[in-house]
């Protein structure tokens, strides 16, 4: 009952700062687009006609193009199956960096904010250990960006499966993958706004992370790269530093390509990376947690 009351504390404090309402705001803004602006035809799974925001489409080979097709192009016979999934690909690509990005701007000032003189003298005389109280607002951080997740994921995919008949699962299996990969870039925002106790400095650094896990992917899956460097012992550093790196943060390729997948039921997680980010996630939190339970204030 305690963790709870700390996870409707930590969602009142976003809903005071209008954090919740402009994150879920922005959402339904692009549902209600797909909503009012997507028009299709569909006859025995193939789209006859499609439309979006009153540009119509065209296309051959199984893809589409908005406007600038000449009068009565036809769509190839394209499927409401592909079409969805390129939509959701689309979705994946695009929305999904700008999902991860917002939730990271709505949770990165939790921990701060708590240890602001005050706010953190109220809640240590609260009966709840440090432990739990430090666990309970990384827990609602994360609730609430898989909410927003989940409603992004469960209404595009409803309004598609209205507009065309064609339901992808996968595609809202594939917004819990990227919930999970949130999870686990969450535990190195909030080691970072434990230790630093700014929220700005937890964006930045929580951005150089971000890119730096997809630079380090591609020498780790290019195991020649190291022949580029002559010196033996530059080499040895080199490649000492990408695999560290590879393994200590969230991989993010390999969580995009989980979602691809799933979108495109082309097989399931890639279950090394998985467990690999979230036993990162779990150190930097149980880093975080520990730095919290020990501080004086």
């Amino acid at each position: 009952m305690r963790i709870a009351a700390i996870l409707i504390d930590t969602g009142r404090e976003l809903l005071f700062r209008k954090t919740i309402v402009v994150y879920f705001g922005v959402v339904t803004l692009v549902l209600l687009f797909f909503a009012l602006a997507l028009r299709t035809d569909v006859a025995d799974g193939v789209i006859s006609t499609l439309s979006v925001a009153g540009l119509e489409a065209s296309g051959s080979r199984g893809a589409f193009r908005l406007g600038g097709a000449p009068a009565g192009a036809g769509l190839g016979g394209l499927t409401a199956e592909d079409f969805v999934r390129y939509v959701q690909l689309g979705a994946a690509f695009t929305l999904y960096p700008l999902a991860i990005l917002m939730s990271i701007f709505a949770t990165a000032s939790l921990v701060p904010r708590m240890l602001e003189k005050g706010t953190i003298d109220l809640l240590l005389s609260k009966p709840i250990g440090r432990p739990a109280l430090f666990a309970s607002r990384y827990l609602g951080g994360l609730l609430v960006a898989t909410l927003n997740l989940l409603y992004l994921t469960c209404g595009l995919g409803s309004i598609l499966a209205l507009k065309t008949g064609v339901w992808n699962g996968g595609f809202v299996w594939s917004g819990l993958v990227m919930s999970l990969y949130f999870a686990c870039l969450l535990a190195f925002v909030v080691l970072v706004g434990v230790w630093l106790r700014s929220t700005t400095v937890s964006v930045m650094i929580t951005a150089v992370l971000f890119f730096a896990s997809l630079i380090v992917r591609w020498p780790h899956g290019n195991r020649d790269w190291p022949l580029l460097i002559s010196g033996r012992f530059a080499r040895f550093t080199a490649v000492g530093m990408v695999e560290s790196l590879y393994h200590a943060l969230p991989r993010t390729y390999d969580f995009v390509q989980s979602a691809v997948a799933l979108i495109r039921h082309e097989g399931g997680l890639q279950w090394g990376a998985v467990l690999g980010s979230a036993l990162s996630g779990t150190v930097a939190l149980g880093l975080a947690v520990v730095h919290f339970s020990r501080r004086d204030f």
